[in-house]
């Protein structure tokens, strides 16, 4: 993981290098990441169905939507 962060990184030095801007990029340690994917999992594991039927009934509210607008 901590060589796709400096894949990353070095990626974007070279859109900064491009525009001729300055940021400063982020270097996590691995107990970062370790960290950051532990609490990303628990969020998911959480927080994911709720979200997932909110965003799925998302999606049928607009097809239902976009198709009465089509029979008009």
């Amino acid at each position: 993981m901590h060589a796709f962060v400096g894949k990353l990184n070095g990626s974007f030095e070279k859109i900064n290098k491009f525009f001729r801007v300055s940021i400063q990029l982020p270097n996590p340690s691995r107990k970062t990441i370790r960290v950051g994917s532990v609490f990303g999992t628990v969020l998911g594991l959480i927080g994911g169905v709720k979200w997932s039927t909110i965003s799925g009934s998302l999606v049928v509210l607009s097809n239902l939507g976009n198709l009465l607008s089509k029979e008009k």
